[in-house]
């Protein structure tokens, strides 16, 4: 029984080292240059977006923006990559604590967290209204204000 124990326990912190490594690497694939071929072609590109004639300003900067977007998607794919891997360490990090966890009570703390969240999120729905009613007021008596500064301009001016 304590050698399964011990098993189980050291699948768990294997686990969840994977689970961190995975989450670090979605990090870096954000934050990462280009690889040495995609700098290449993304330089290449930059080339041809700089190479155009005094008449294609706008060419040039179109040109430009393409590039950038390039550079940008690109980003995004190693960051979908590193995401999928991550979402595979996270159900084997899951399926490690199954037998740790009854499920009744997981499903219970789930939707605990839940109603926890749904409840935050009225709470900033309900401030954000609040503040727009005082935006409201604050732009009905600035209304009010000006309306009685032009009044007392046309009396100052007559």
């Amino acid at each position: 029984m304590n050698e399964e124990r011990a098993a189980a326990s050291r699948a768990f912190e294997d686990a969840i080292r994977k689970f961190e490594t995975a989450l670090a690497k979605i990090e870096a694939a954000l934050t990462a240059p280009p690889s040495g071929e995609e700098a290449e072609h993304l330089a290449a590109l930059e080339r041809h977006a700089h190479n155009a004639a005094p008449l294609l300003k706008r060419q040039q900067s179109f040109n430009a923006a393409i590039v950038d977007e390039l550079k940008h998607h690109r980003a995004v794919q190693r960051a979908t990559l590193e995401l999928i891997r991550t979402q595979a360490a996270l159900l084997e990090f899951l399926r490690t604590i199954k037998p740790y966890v009854n499920t009744r009570e997981f499903a219970d703390v789930l939707r605990a967290v839940a109603e926890e969240d749904l409840k935050r999120a009225d709470a900033l729905l309900a401030r954000d209204r609040r503040r727009e009613l005082q935006l409201a007021d604050i732009e009905a008596e600035l209304t009010a204000i000006r309306g009685r500064l032009d009044e007392l301009q046309r009396t100052l001016a007559s």
